[in-house]
């Protein structure tokens, strides 16, 4: 004979603790995921402006290779150091309010004039996808000689802006969501 174990109550369904109890288990998973999500969202654009800063560095570079004249051409009583370069760090944004200089892919110019096309092109793009004002969050460009005398190698330093505001704390000590981020490189031409 089976022995049955007699309840004082049957239980028929879930409790609404219970219900409650999963609600909260399951809200939390959901939050987690979606911190996750934009965790990896920030992490991915911080990468991709990090690959448009080293694009960008690369083209000046290639273009003031295939410009060395003028790249090399030094401070005179008779002429001013190279058009390439810029002694301080120069503000794209500020810097595409002047003038455009002549469109060097349609006109010949000069080997000053491809220079100056070549750094308004870098700085400024060929349109709103490309070019350190339109890609890169405050962007500054500022290109040298160290030695003075660019057969011996130029230095290209690149900063821009991006936004952490994860952090009660930002990289650069500040605690205003924004870190500044730079490349730079030393190269002989």
């Amino acid at each position: 004979m089976p022995i049955r174990l007699s309840s004082r109550r049957q239980q028929s369904g879930l409790s609404l603790l219970e219900v409650l109890i999963a609600t909260v288990v399951l809200s939390t998973g959901l939050l987690g995921l979606a911190g996750l999500q934009i965790a990896g969202m920030k992490t991915t654009h911080n990468s991709y402006q990090m690959q448009q800063a080293t694009w960008i560095v690369h083209d000046l570079l290639e273009q003031m290779r295939a410009n060395r004249t003028e790249v090399f051409r030094v401070d005179t009583d008779s002429s001013p150091a190279s058009n390439y370069l810029l002694p301080e760090l120069t503000n794209a944004a500020t810097f595409c309010g002047n003038p455009a200089p002549t469109n060097c892919a349609t006109t010949t110019c000069t080997k000053e004039a491809v220079a100056s096309y070549d750094l308004y092109r870098t700085l400024c793009g060929y349109g709103a996808t490309s070019g350190i004002s339109n890609v890169l969050m405050g962007g500054q460009l500022q290109i040298t000689c160290p030695t003075n005398n660019c057969r011996n190698g130029v230095t290209i330093n690149l900063q821009w802006d991006e936004r952490n505001a994860t952090r009660q704390a930002d990289f650069d000590g500040g605690t205003d969501g924004i870190e500044t981020f730079t490349i730079n490189l030393n190269a002989v031409l």
